[in-house]
C-alpha cells in the first residue's frame, strides 16, 4: 500500500455481551482512496464500521492523518450512514435534507446538486418513510454527501437500488472520491465491490481473511489470476 496512510485502524477487537464479534483488525488507507469491506452476513462489517466510527466499545486504536483520535471525538472527522435507519420518518424528504444542510453549514446550492445528482426531484414533498427502498437508500446517501467529514462509512450503499440506480451512485462516490474524500463500503455483493473500490478488506467470523489491492489479495490468496470472488473463496 502507499506510505502515507490517512486512515489507519490497528489492533481492533469487540466483544458484545461476552462474545467476540471481531479480532485484532488492522486497517490502512491512503487518503482518498475507497474500500470495501467484504464478507457475508455475520462477518462483523457492521460492527467494524460502528466500531470506527466511534459508536462501539472495543480495543485498539484508530488513527486519522497522524493522530490517534478517541471514539467521541471522531464524529469530527467521520460521518458514518447505517443501513436502513431512516432520520425523522415522519417528516417531508425536503424538510429532512433542509435540516441537515443547516446542521452542516452546507450551502443549498451544494445541495441543490446532491438532490439533483441523486434524482430526489420527484420525492422532495414526500414523507420520509413513504418513499420506496431505493429512494429511502438514495435519501440516506444524500444526507451522507451533505456532511463535510473527509470519511464516509456508508453501510450497504447499493442494497434496493436497481442496475441503473447502482451506476449512478457508483459514479458519484467516485466523484467523491476524486475530490480528496476516503471512503469505506460496507458491501456483501462483490461485482460492486470490484466495480468501485481500489482496496478490499476481506472479513470472515470477525477476521481479517486478506486486505489490500486486488493484486496483493490474489498474491495472499496463492492465486496468479482471479477476481475478488476467487480470491475470497482461495482465502476462506
Amino acid at each position: 500500500m502507499a506510505d502515507a496512510q490517512f486512515l489507519i485502524v490497528r489492533n481492533l477487537s469487540c466483544a458484545i455481551s461476552r462474545q467476540t464479534i471481531l479480532s485484532d483488525i488492522q486497517l490502512f488507507v491512503p487518503k482518498g482512496k475507497i474500500v470495501s469491506i467484504i464478507g457475508p452476513n455475520g462477518a462483523g462489517k457492521t460492527t467494524l464500521m460502528e466500531c470506527i466510527s466511534g459508536l462501539l466499545p472495543h480495543s485498539g486504536s484508530v488513527e486519522i492523518d497522524g493522530s490517534s483520535i478517541a471514539s467521541d471525538l471522531r464524529w469530527q472527522h467521520i460521518f458514518y450512514q447505517p443501513d436502513q435507519i431512516l432520520p425523522y420518518p415522519d417528516h417531508g424528504v425536503y424538510a429532512t435534507l433542509s435540516f441537515f444542510r443547516s446542521m452542516f453549514l452546507v450551502s443549498q446550492p451544494r445541495l441543490n446538486e446532491i438532490i439533483e445528482r441523486l434524482r430526489l426531484q420527484n420525492v422532495l414533498s414526500k414523507c420520509v418513510k413513504e418513499l420506496s427502498r431505493g429512494y429511502q437508500k438514495r435519501l440516506l446517501i444524500a444526507i451522507a454527501l451533505i456532511s463535510k467529514a473527509p470519511i464516509l462509512l456508508l453501510d450497504e450503499p447499493f442494497e434496493g437500488l436497481d442496475i441503473k440506480q447502482t451506476k449512478e451512485v457508483v459514479n458519484i462516490l467516485l466523484e467523491e472520491r476524486e475530490k480528496g474524500r476516503t471512503l469505506l463500503l460496507s458491501i456483501h455483493q462483490i461485482i460492486d465491490a470490484q466495480r468501485i473500490a481500489d482496496l478490499f478488506l476481506l472479513l470472515s467470523e470477525g477476521k481479517v481473511l486478506g486486505s489490500g489491492t486486488l493484486a496483493q489479495l490474489q498474491e495472499q490468496s496463492g492465486l496468479q489470476t482471479g477476481n475478488l470472488e476467487d480470491v475470497f473463496v482461495a482465502l476462506t
